[in-house]
C-alpha cells in the first residue's frame, strides 16, 4: 500500500512489495515513478555492508529494513536526486544501533507508471462516478417518499431541517463552483489523504477479483469450446461413414456375395456334369 513521504522541500508516495524473496520499493510523486527490485539475498548482504556489526538471520534482518519504509514514524528517509536514479537513505536503530541502508530508485517504464498509479485512479473515478449515481437515484426516491407523506397529510414539526428538493443541475452548478486549496496545486502528495489510499487498496481489490473472475469464465468457455469442436469431429460424416456405413453400402456388399456364391455353385455344377461324361465314355 502506497504511503505518503513527506520531505523538507518535496512529496512522494513510496510502497514496497514482497512475493516468495524478490521485493519492489517504489517511489513517485504522481509525475513520475521510479524503483528497485531486489531479491532477500541482496538486500541482506546489502545491509552488512552499510552496518557491519549489524548480526542476525536474514529473513529477520530484511522484514525488519523493509518495515522501516512501510512505517516511517521509527525511521528518517531522505531522498538524493542523482544522474540516473534516486537514491532513497534510510537510517533508523535496530536494537540502539545505528543502522542505515540505501536503495537506488532507477525510472521505471511508463507501463509501470500505468499499473501502480494511472489505472488505479481511472478506476477510482469510475467507482466514484458510480457511487454518484446510486446517490442520485437515492435522494429522488426520498423526495419522491416524503412528497407522499406530504400529499397524505403529514406536517413537518421543524421547519429549520426541511430541505428543497433535490435538483442535479443545481447540484453541478455548486460542485463548479468549488476550488481546488492553492497547496494541493504545488503538492499533489497532499490529495493521496488516509481516506483516499483506503479507497485506493479497496479498488484495488474489486479490479483483481473482478479480473479473477473473468479469467476463470475464459478458460470455463476456452474448455467448453474445445469440448465441442471435439464432438463436431466425432460427428463428421467421414468419421459416421467409417463407423457406420451407408444402408445401399451394405445392400451391394451382400448383392455381390450372393453372386459370387451363385458363380461358384453353377461352376461346381458344370464340374459335375463334365465328371459324369467322362465316366460314361469310360464304361
Amino acid at each position: 500500500m502506497w504511503k505518503p513521504l513527506k520531505l523538507d522541500t518535496s512529496e512522494y508516495i513510496i510502497k514496497n512489495v514482497s512475493i516468495d524473496g524478490h521485493h519492489k520499493v517504489l517511489l513517485s510523486n504522481f509525475v513520475n515513478i521510479w524503483g528497485e527490485e531486489i531479491t532477500s539475498a541482496s538486500l541482506c548482504r546489502r545491509c552488512k555492508c552499510f552496518n557491519p556489526l549489524v548480526e542476525g538471520d536474514e529473513e529477520s534482518l530484511v522484514q525488519w529494513t523493509l518495515a522501516q519504509i512501510s512505517d516511517g514514524s521509527t525511521a528518517t528517509i531522505s531522498v538524493k536526486e542523482c544522474e540516473d536514479a534516486q537514491v532513497m537513505e534510510i537510517n533508523s536503530k535496530l536494537a540502539g544501533v545505528p543502522f542505515t541502508v540505501k536503495f537506488y530508485l532507477k525510472e521505471m517504464t511508463l507501463q509501470e507508471m500505468y499499473k501502480e498509479i494511472t489505472l488505479p485512479l481511472l478506476l477510482m473515478i469510475q467507482q466514484l462516478q458510480a457511487q454518484k449515481c446510486l446517490l442520485f437515484d437515492l435522494l429522488q426516491k426520498k423526495d419522491t417518499e416524503i412528497t407522499e407523506y406530504k400529499l397524505e397529510g403529514a406536517k413537518l414539526c421543524r421547519r429549520n431541517i426541511e430541505t428543497p428538493t433535490f435538483n442535479e443541475t443545481h447540484f453541478g452548478q455548486l460542485c463548479a463552483a468549488l476550488k481546488i486549496p492553492n497547496e494541493c496545486l504545488a503538492q499533489p502528495v497532499q490529495l493521496f489523504t488516509q481516506e483516499v489510499q483506503n479507497f485506493y487498496v479497496e479498488v484495488l481489490k474489486k479490479y483483481e477479483n473482478s479480473k479473477q473472475l473473468n479469467e476463470a469464465a475464459q478458460q470455463d468457455a476456452n474448455a467448453a469450446d474445445s469440448r465441442t469442436d471435439s464432438t463436431v469431429n466425432d460427428s463428421s460424416p467421414e468419421k459416421k461413414q467409417k463407423q457406420n456405413p451407408k444402408p445401399e453400402e451394405n445392400k451391394t456388399d451382400e448383392y455381390q456375395k450372393t453372386m459370387e456364391q451363385e458363380a461358384e455353385t453353377r461352376l461346381l455344377a458344370k464340374r459335375r456334369k463334365e465328371a459324369m461324361k467322362k465316366k460314361q465314355l469310360n464304361l
